[in-house]
């Protein structure tokens, strides 16, 4: 009954974003999602007297909510079957995506490297200011890379190892990431669009700053029916794999529970993965018996999209403003400069990717380094409202390459477990972010510089136009 109180309140809350930013003319402006403002006020309800009215709806709740609905975003991801193959252009589209997904996957494991070392350093410079070890300063990459989801798992872990408060702290990153990402991402959305680097972009209608859509404008589907509802609804079905693959994602931690080690405990407690291996193996099972297309894609991602805004909610309401404000200095000067790196290293390095949608592809990492995949893809809306180009379907791809991360997360993970040294762990991730650096440059994911500050680049350098994702 708790759980369901606090999803509840995280609806209450939702509504309250809805309102807000149908009425706020600077939410609208900024596009500051719904979920974000619930979160925000959430936030300040539950540490200003919330917190515990309801028996049971704490901040431990909404921390034990956060972590347990971030695995279904991710058992949901892996339930979702692929889009159909683009045929009739000579393999050129799935060049695209391939190249773009290599290059875009690459950029977010060097920075994820780059945001750790830099939160090591800032922390272990004002972490005196309130006592805070330089340790934490490893939480970062989580945080921002990752998101409130994993920040929670891999802190959940951490505190079993005996750092105290590491779950607030990831939380306070992931928070502050999130509001980087729309409060810097959106004014830099609309910079682009105004030098003209957005190659397809549209003004950003009424309805879309309010947030909702006029009735007449109500013309996308949620998705298709793939079973007899006087035999089970198809939401229903979709729900029932997806309980199934998380009974499968715990079988799977109980087995790598057995691994020796820290290792062991890190991926037995990576809940998230457990769920998309187990939904991988789930959807491969329902191919085999010629079942799978009972999985319908938009309802499946429309799933999705429900538990990441409902776990955006969840992390910022269990955010204990107590034990963030008493390291408020280092997590402050760790959130502006990390932020600002950030955006540097998008930018630099987006310039680059060789592409006539390059512009696109830079802020949709800079969402997802700073928030999740979906706030990327947000950003990338704002300026691809027709999915014009491949930018959307590569963020989709562009997973497979983010594996090369596990060494730094199992460094990061060897340092907070005491298997390593903080300094030593540092030298590794530094060792971490050279061999990223040159992988990139031996694989050819920099190219011809497509745009700059000013403008789009000239002419006789910009590379051809590349096919785009438009029926």
């Amino acid at each position: 009954m708790t759980a369901l109180f606090g999803l509840s309140l995280i609806g209450i809350f939702c509504v309250i974003g809805m309102a807000l930013r149908r009425w706020i003319p600077a939410l609208r402006t900024n596009m500051v999602p719904a979920f974000v403002i619930a979160g925000f006020f959430g936030a300040i309800a539950m540490n200003v007297g919330l917190s515990g009215v309801l028996e049971g709806v704490d901040h431990e709740l909404f921390t034990m909510l956060t972590a347990q609905l971030f695995t279904l975003s991710f058992i949901s991801i892996g339930l979702t079957p692929p889009p159909p193959s683009t045929k009739g252009d000579g393999g050129r589209t799935q060049k695209v995506l391939l190249r773009g997904a290599w290059a875009m996957g690459l950029t977010w494991t060097l920075v994820f490297a780059i945001q750790a070392l830099i939160g090591v350093g800032v922390v272990a410079a004002t972490g005196r200011f309130g006592g805070m070890e330089a340790m934490y300063g490893f939480m970062v990459p989580f945080a921002f890379a990752q998101g409130p989801g994993q920040a929670v798992t891999f802190a959940g872990i951490f505190e079993q190892q005996g750092w105290d408060d590491a779950v607030n702290v990831g939380l306070a990153f992931a928070s502050a990431g999130f509001a980087a990402a729309f409060l810097v991402g959106v004014p830099l959305a609309k910079w682009g669009m105004s030098k003209g680097l957005a190659t397809h972009s549209m003004g950003i209608s009424d309805s879309v700053g309010k947030g909702y859509f006029r009735k007449e404008e109500e013309t996308e589907s949620m998705g298709t029916e793939t079973t007899f509802s006087g035999n089970i609804d198809t939401l229903t079905f979709h729900f029932t794999m997806m309980g199934l693959a998380y009974l499968l994602a715990h079988g799977l931690a109980w087995i790598f529970g057995h691994l020796p080690g820290f290792v062991g405990d890190t991926i037995s407690g990576m809940m998230f993965m457990n769920g998309l291996l187990a939904a991988y193996f789930l959807r491969w099972v329902l191919r085999k018996i010629r079942v799978e297309h009972l999985l319908d894609r938009q309802m499946q991602a429309k799933l999705t999209g429900f538990t990441t805004d409902y776990v955006v909610v969840a992390s910022f309401m269990a955010v204990q403003a107590a034990v963030v404000a008493a390291w408020l200095v280092p997590i402050l000067a760790t959130v502006v400069l990390v932020t600002a790196v950030t955006v540097a290293l998008c930018f630099a390095i987006g310039q680059r990717y060789g592409s006539d949608h390059d512009f696109e592809r830079t802020m949709g990492m800079y969402g997802t380094l700073t928030g999740t995949t979906p706030t990327g893809l947000a950003l990338v809306r704002i300026l691809d409202p027709r999915m014009r180009t491949t930018t959307m379907a590569e963020m989709g791809l562009m997973n497979l390459p983010e594996m090369l991360y596990i060494p730094a997360m199992l460094t990061i993970s060897a340092a907070f477990a005491g298997e390593l040294g903080l300094w030593a762990a540092v030298g590794v991730m530094a060792a971490l972010t050279v061999a990223y650096f040159v992988i990139m440059l031996v694989t050819r994911s920099f190219s011809t510089r497509t745009w700059t500050l000013r403008g789009n680049a000239d002419h006789e350098t910009a590379p051809e136009p590349e096919p785009s994702m438009a029926p």
